[in-house]
């Protein structure tokens, strides 16, 4: 179950994953970005993280002001992704003040076609969607979800970027791990872990 207070734990759990792995980000990001991943996704959930202590009467709650926070504060285009990810899953968490695995997944799913509408992006395409969709489309209670989630960020690495930044170098973006792919992994790590 994912009650509010684990919903916070997550969170605060991406935050220090996010902060130990910056300066990855920012090298992978730098290869085939603009070197600013690392430095805003940290910086967006050092923001999230300072919400936390607030309460909230919801999961939907808690998930819209973590969305609006990352909007406003996330540069790049991370924060529109992230943000409308958690804004999206909201209303699927509605008032619950705790979520059983398929609630989760389905909210989950929400935040997914949301980053899909928002980046006008497809799986294939070297992005956080290569992460998103297929861990979710098929995900069961019985999956290892760390292993399915470090396969995923691995297969983007052979990948050739066709979309945002990435896709100006071409041929040359393959042999790199895609930025948002990892950073997307270590927030559905997090959350997650307080499902199980």
């Amino acid at each position: 179950m994912l009650t509010i207070d684990g919903f916070k734990q997550a969170l605060r759990h991406a935050q220090s994953e996010i902060e130990a792995n910056k300066d990855t980000l920012t090298d992978l990001d730098r290869a085939i970005g603009d070197g600013d991943h690392g430095i805003n996704m940290s910086r967006g959930f050092e923001a999230v993280v300072a919400v936390l202590d607030d309460d909230y009467a919801s999961l939907g709650d808690l998930s819209r002001k973590v969305g609006m926070t990352l909007m406003s504060k996330v540069g790049g285009a991370a924060g529109p992704l992230y943000g409308s990810a958690f804004v999206k899953a909201a209303p699927k968490f509605g008032d619950a003040t705790e979520a059983d695995f398929k609630l989760v997944k389905e909210a989950l799913l929400e935040a997914s076609t949301a980053i899909k509408a928002r980046g006008k992006s497809e799986v294939g395409q070297k992005t956080m969607v290569d992460v998103w969709e297929p861990f979710l489309s098929d995900l069961s209670e019985a999956d290892d979800f760390d292993a399915k989630l470090d396969r995923l960020v691995g297969e983007t690495e052979d990948m050739i970027a066709t979309k945002g930044r990435a896709s100006y170098f071409g041929e040359n973006s393959r042999g790199t791990v895609d930025p948002g792919a990892l950073s997307s992994s270590i927030v559905l790590k997090a959350i997650m872990k307080e499902v199980e």
